[in-house]
């Protein structure tokens, strides 16, 4: 039987929304962080390893993305799939691009807080904690999922989780 308009439309929605949003802020993160990060200690790297390091930071983007979109459509049991070392690489990409986002953010935050107590802006300054605290709340749910994942395969033995499979 093919598939209904309204299984394609939903698919292509969380594709489509995957790549177009969660994509570049992962993108963007994955290679504004180091840049801070070297910046703030002076480092210099070559420009091979800069280039090898966005192409890599493209590739991890895209993967998230893919991510996204599954869990869009299938739910959060979906990153549970495969082996341990495919769930492990998954909560991995997600933990590495939870702490480059939480870098950005602190970033942001450090040149906008000033500025928005310069001027007055209230509104700019609670946007800005929200930012950290969603950012935090990320990279926690992140690592105790791991956290639960490794228990979960360390208790089964045989890299069974304690999620449904699909």
């Amino acid at each position: 039987m093919a598939p209904s308009i309204r299984t394609l439309a939903r698919g292509f929605a969380a594709v489509f929304s995957s790549l177009v949003l969660l994509g570049p802020l992962a993108f963007v993160a994955l290679v504004g962080a180091p840049a801070i990060l070297l910046e703030a200690t002076g480092l210099v790297v070559p420009d091979p390893v800069t280039l090898a390091w966005t192409g890599t930071s493209a590739v991890a983007a895209l993967w998230l993305a893919a991510e996204g979109a599954a869990v869009q459509l299938y739910g959060l049991d979906v990153v549970d799939r495969g082996g341990p070392q495919q769930r492990a690489a998954r909560y991995c990409l997600v933990g590495v691009t939870t702490v480059a986002a939480l870098v950005v953010a602190v970033r942001f935050l450090l040149l906008a807080i000033p500025w928005a107590v310069e001027e007055g802006g209230v509104f700019a300054q609670l946007l800005g904690i929200a930012i950290v605290l969603a950012l935090l709340a990320a990279l926690y749910r992140t690592a105790s999922a791991a956290r639960r994942g490794y228990v979960s395969v360390r208790r089964h033995g045989n890299g069974e989780s304690d999620a449904p499979q699909r």
